[in-house]
């Protein structure tokens, strides 16, 4: 199975990290690495500081879910300018 890779870089406004594949449900889901100093909050198109799923700075992970039933666009937005890194199957 291949994977897709690839490096984003977030800011104050929502911005696409990746957009999740259809088919089969994975358990791996989308990993994520906050390799910058502010943190991250992740989530669907409409993701704020105040609703989003928080990834703390300095290089914390997080794993999100794929339920396979449809494609998804993961956001992500931040108080500064921080690079997201993302792998998920392709």
């Amino acid at each position: 199975m291949p994977y897709i890779t690839g490096q984003v870089s977030v800011g104050t406004t929502a911005t696409l990290i990746t957009t999740s594949g259809t088919g089969a449900p994975s358990i791996d889901g989308i990993r994520i690495r906050n390799t910058g100093s502010a943190t991250v909050y992740v989530g669907g198109s409409a993701v704020t500081t105040a609703t989003g799923y928080p990834v703390a700075s300095t290089d914390a992970i997080a794993n999100i879910p794929n339920t396979g039933a449809a494609q998804e666009g993961l956001y992500g937005i931040s108080t500064a300018t921080v690079s997201v890194a993302f792998i998920q199957a392709g």
